[in-house]
C-alpha cells in the first residue's frame, strides 16, 4: 500500500514538472516609426515652445526576447525584455535662451534620441478559443537625449512601474489585441548642459498613458509576421529651481507604427 502510494506520488510530482516544463522562447525584431507632437507651457498656461516630426522623422528598432511558461489549459506566464532605440529629428518652434522674444520667434531643428528598457511580467488567461485576456506589469528606464542645438543639451531619465492589462481576439492565423498601460516615473529628472552651464533638475513627475494596437499573423508554428499602432500621452510636471533654472511643465502626444517578425524555439 505504502509502495503504490509513493509511486502515485512521484508519479504526479513527475507529471507537474512536465507540465511545468512546457514553455515557448520567442525573439522579435521590428521597424519603427514615431512621430512626435511635443510642448511645454509657463505655469499661466502660455504655450512656450513646441517639437513635432510625422512618423518618418523619428525612427528605429525594437528587441523583445521571452519565454512562456505554460501553467494548464488556459493559464501561462510570459517573462521576458524589451528594448527600443529610436532617432531623428524635429521641428522646433520656440525662442532662444535669455530672449525677451515669445512663442514663434526662434525656428530650428531638435536631434533627438530615445531609449527604452523594460523587464516585463506577464499572466495570460484563455477564455475560449477566441479571446485572451492578458494582466502583468513591468519595470523599465527611458531616456531622451534632446540635443535642440550644439551648445545645448537636455537629457531627460528616469525608472518607471508598468501596471497593463489587454485582451487578444483570434481568427484563423490572425490576431488582433487591445493593450493599455500606465507608466508612473520615478525619480525623474533632467540635465542641462550649455556653455559654462551643467544643473541637474528633479522634475515633478513623467508619466505616460499608453494604447497599443496589435495586429498579428501566423505564418507558421516557428514564424509570426506583425504590425503594432501605440498611442501615448507623456505629461511632464514642471521641475525644482537650481542654479536659477527651472524646467517647465510639458506634454508629448507621440504615435508609433511598429512592423516585424516574430521568431518561435
Amino acid at each position: 500500500m505504502k509502495i503504490q502510494y509513493i509511486l502515485g506520488v512521484t508519479s504526479l510530482l513527475l507529471t507537474t514538472q512536465i507540465l511545468a516544463k512546457d514553455f515557448d522562447y520567442k525573439l522579435s525584431v521590428a521597424a519603427v516609426g514615431m512621430s512626435m507632437d511635443y510642448s511645454e507651457y509657463s505655469d499661466n498656461g502660455e504655450l512656450l515652445d513646441t517639437e513635432v516630426s510625422d512618423l518618418n522623422g523619428i525612427m528605429g528598432l525594437e528587441l523583445k526576447a521571452s519565454y512562456t511558461r505554460v501553467d494548464d489549459i488556459e493559464n501561462s506566464t510570459e517573462i521576458g525584455i524589451n528594448f527600443m532605440i529610436l532617432g531623428g529629428e524635429t521641428q522646433y518652434t520656440g525662442s532662444l535662451i535669455g530672449s525677451s522674444e515669445g512663442y514663434g520667434s526662434y525656428l530650428g531643428v531638435t536631434t533627438d534620441t530615445i531609449r527604452d528598457i523594460e523587464l516585463e511580467y506577464r499572466h495570460n488567461y484563455k477564455l475560449n478559443n477566441d479571446f485572451e485576456f492578458m494582466y502583468g506589469v513591468g519595470f523599465g528606464h527611458r531616456e531622451w537625449r534632446r540635443e535642440l542645438s550644439s551648445t545645448q543639451v537636455e537629457i531627460y531619465s528616469w525608472y518607471s512601474l508598468r501596471p497593463k492589462i489587454g485582451i487578444n481576439y483570434k481568427y484563423n492565423d490572425f490576431s488582433l489585441g487591445a493593450l493599455f498601460e500606465y507608466q508612473y516615473g520615478i525619480n525623474p529628472e533632467m540635465s542641462l548642459d550649455i556653455p559654462g552651464t551643467y544643473v541637474v533638475l528633479d522634475l515633478g513627475s513623467a508619466d505616460i498613458s499608453k494604447f497599443s494596437l496589435p495586429l498579428k499573423y501566423k505564418y507558421s508554428e516557428e514564424f509570426n509576421l506583425f504590425t503594432e499602432f501605440v498611442y501615448e500621452k507623456k505629461i511632464i510636471e514642471k521641475s525644482n529651481i537650481a542654479e536659477g533654472w527651472q524646467e517647465p511643465r510639458s506634454e508629448a502626444y507621440n504615435q508609433y507604427l511598429k512592423f516585424g517578425a516574430e521568431f518561435k524555439f
